[in-house]
């Protein structure tokens, strides 16, 4: 017995060092904390777009007649399945422990298990593209349609995603009843978080590329499909990338030139900002430039580390990416201010004196009947009333 409560002991101590660790080094905890927004949400953002990258892969595999795109395209269908399984199973994992209960009136519980189901939804139409592709052989377009279906689902899920952590966000302030949903889902087309959802669909291109180019450098010995698939599909998917992360790189330089040119108008930039956010700018550059490279490269299977490079730096965008999406600087504070006033009684309005002084409080009647006959209420008042009344008629 004493033997089974000192191993208790031991493991209670060791359970306790990593919750140690973190108090002794917060910035362990900031960097964990950044690694678990990052990885889920570009992983998410990945499968969203694999499914309409590996269609295509399929398309062009009838078009041209080339086996190595129909290979290419299942193994982007193997890489799906993998990150939308694991997503699935670590989401219920994290809402079981995190969730005390289901509360059926509370929408933000609603809109997380919303989008648990429909990314279960996305994962079961990736399941059956990648599971009956030797059965669709002979029916292309059904095939293609299913692939094409799981990465709009995929897409209707991170929207879903996005709205339910935006809510989160909203109601974990401490005014959060005065806040509509007004405020949270629809604060300005041109607000943070709308630029953040215009973002998107070309980051899940870019990711489901770079995450596809990734994947078959690794699958390299294990799938043996020879030097010139992989030499082939490698700079394939890289030009994906490329191209999806071009057009998203583009929609950001609008959205910083924007506020830059709010913030000038404002006095609130100076030359310095103005530098910081152009170096911003030039920082997300680096993943294009490093697929281009992959790509006119004869042989881009030794380019693992630039591949590597680019999709990490396209992973640490997903911080600035949540910050976007969670940022609610952009609600308005006079319609805040109005829902925290409550309405006066319409029914009996008061009026301010018209001379600019403050009015006399009134004293309240001592008796029914000075009230109901207009009498004054006070003592002296009453005094004499009592003397008229009491006097003898003649």
């Amino acid at each position: 017995m004493n033997f089974f409560q000192d191993v208790l002991a031991q493991l209670t101590i060791w359970a306790a060092l990593p919750k140690q660790w973190l108090q002794a080094y917060p910035f362990l905890q900031t960097g964990i904390d950044a690694l678990c927004v990052t990885l889920p949400l570009a992983a998410l953002l990945a499968f969203a777009g694999l499914g309409f990258v590996s269609a295509m892969a399929r398309v062009l595999s009838i078009t041209r007649k080339r086996s190595s795109y129909d290979k290419c395209a299942r193994q982007l269908a193997m890489l799906a399945l993998i990150l939308g399984w694991s997503l699935l199973i670590a989401g219920r994992v994290w809402l079981f422990f995190v969730q005390d209960a289901y509360t059926p009136d509370s929408l933000p519980d609603f809109m997380v298990e919303l989008s648990w189901i429909l990314l279960g939804l996305a994962v079961l139409i990736s399941s059956l593209y990648f599971a009956l592709w030797k059965f669709l052989v002979k029916v292309p377009v059904l095939h293609i349609f299913m692939g094409i279906v799981s990465s709009i689902q995929a897409c209707i899920a991170v929207a879903v995603t996005l709205g339910a952590t935006r809510m989160l966000s909203a109601y974990m302030r401490p005014d959060a009843s005065s806040i509509t949903l007004g405020d949270i889902f629809f604060p300005g087309w041109l607000s943070p978080f709308w630029f953040a959802l215009y973002w998107t669909l070309p980051l899940a291109l870019a990711m489901a590329g770079a995450g596809g180019a990734m994947w078959l450098a690794i699958r390299r010995k294990r799938e043996d499909f020879g030097r010139d698939h992989y030499n082939t599909m490698i700079p394939w998917c890289t030009i994906w990338a490329r191209n999806a992360w071009t057009i998203f790189w583009l929609i950001f330089l609008g959205a910083t030139v924007a506020e830059i040119q709010q913030g000038w108008q404002g006095d609130a930039f100076t030359g310095r900002s103005v530098a910081l956010e152009s170096i911003k700018v030039l920082i997300w550059l680096v993943p294009p430039v490093l697929w281009t490279i992959v790509a006119r490269s004869a042989a881009p299977m030794r380019h693992k580390l630039s591949l590597l490079l680019a999709l990490l730096i396209a992973v640490a965008f997903m911080l600035p990416y949540y910050s976007q999406v969670t940022d609610l600087s952009s609600l308005k504070a006079d319609a805040a201010q109005k829902t925290l006033v409550e309405p006066l009684d319409s029914g009996t309005p008061e009026t301010a004196p018209q001379d600019g002084s403050l009015a006399a409080p009134e004293a309240a009647p001592q008796q029914g009947d000075a009230q109901e006959t207009g009498q004054p209420a006070t003592p002296d008042a009453s005094k004499d009333t009592k003397n008229k009344t009491a006097a003898p008629r003649p």
